[in-house]
């Protein structure tokens, strides 16, 4: 999953971006810096369907409570 970096200041890297992620919302993910891809992380897919859509809201509402704006952007933030 991409991280538009510029979009949550707050944090340095992806590595910074998941430790809070799992700290915050209890959902383990990879840092992709791990396989040297930056600025992503990586989910696994692997557990029941239900377990998967929980996550998927706990990520939603991480990015939604630390996302920004983009500054001097004109267009609507889209979270």
């Amino acid at each position: 999953v991409g991280i538009e970096m510029e979009h949550f200041p707050e944090f340095e890297n992806d590595v910074e971006f998941t430790e809070r992620l799992v700290a915050e919302q209890s959902v383990h993910c990879l840092p992709a810096t791990c396989f040297e891809y930056p600025n992503f992380f990586r989910v696994v897919i692997t557990v029941p369907k239900v377990m998967m859509l929980e996550a998927c809201s706990r990520i939603q509402e991480f990015c939604e409570l630390h996302y920004h704006c983009a500054e001097g952007s004109q267009e609507e933030c889209d979270k």
